[in-house]
């Protein structure tokens, strides 16, 4: 059996939408939960495979490898990435800044764009699972992923609201990758037949994708919270594809990270052989 973690964020209900379907009587099975959970659960080989944190595999890419053509990126504003600020950011200082607890790749690129996008140093990290509004009344600053950072762009009351698809991109000229599925070495020799079976339905679900967008929005369940239409819209600005634009701009952001002493080293993407 192949076990496959899945994030329930909104980014990834276009793909599950797709092929939940067509897993009951193969072997493959679906466990649910956040990033950060299923980082772990796929480091400690609870599970095979996930669309986990980008960051996740330059700091285990002897452990993974990665699949083929996939990811969870932007090329431009995200929407689902934020950082939610009570002034702006160049007026932020050494000041300590809340963070979710939920996603390892957010944290890592956002220390990469305080520092070499808007120039500031000495800001310090910390994990918070606050409501936003009352983070913001204990720090200068916090940042959302996920659903979470989706709802609160929806409320736009926050004072100033920083997007970090769209400052990558102003910064680098690039896409942003924030997850790859990444599968352990173990899964790859143990459950061949089922990583290519999973292979050609995300295949297949990536592409038939664009065309049936305002389709999958409306039997999706964040419509009850966020419309058709705005989520239709906001699964556009997803990038679904690991091409050569993306793996450029992965490679910048290992770079990065590697040259702040976030990671110990850049990694190269090991991809499963089709």
């Amino acid at each position: 059996m192949l076990k496959v973690g899945w994030i329930d964020y909104a980014n990834c209900r276009p793909l599950l939408l797709q092929i939940e379907n067509r897993l009951p009587g193969t072997g493959i099975s679906l466990d649910h939960g956040v990033p950060a959970q299923l980082n772990a659960a796929l480091a400690a080989g609870e599970i095979d495979l996930c669309i986990s944190s980008s960051i996740e595999f330059a700091r285990h890419a002897d452990q993974y490898c990665v699949l083929p053509g996939h990811c969870i990126g932007s090329d431009g504003p995200v929407q689902s990435v934020l950082l939610l600020t009570n002034r702006p950011v160049q007026e932020l200082g050494a000041e300590r800044l809340l963070v979710t607890s939920e996603s390892a790749t957010s944290v890592v690129l956002l220390e990469i764009l305080l520092t070499r996008h808007w120039g500031l140093s000495g800001c310090s990290i910390e994990s918070s699972r606050l409501p936003w509004r009352e983070a913001l009344t204990l720090a200068p600053g916090v940042l959302l992923i996920g659903d979470a950072a989706l709802r609160a762009a929806m409320e736009g009351d926050a004072p100033y609201c920083y997007d970090l698809g769209a400052a990558w991109k102003e910064m680098t000229g690039l896409p942003f990758v924030f997850a790859l599925w990444q599968v352990t070495q173990s899964a790859v020799a143990r459950e061949p037949e089922n990583l290519h079976a999973l292979l050609a339905l995300l295949d297949q679900a990536r592409d038939q994708m664009p065309g049936r967008l305002e389709q999958l929005a409306a039997v999706a369940p964040e419509t009850q919270w966020m419309g058709a239409g705005l989520l239709a819209e906001y699964w556009r600005h997803i990038t679904y594809r690991l091409d050569e634009r993306h793996l450029a701009g992965l490679n910048r952001f290992y770079t990065l990270a590697t040259e702040l002493g976030l990671i110990k080293a850049a990694a190269q993407p090991l991809f499963l052989k089709v």
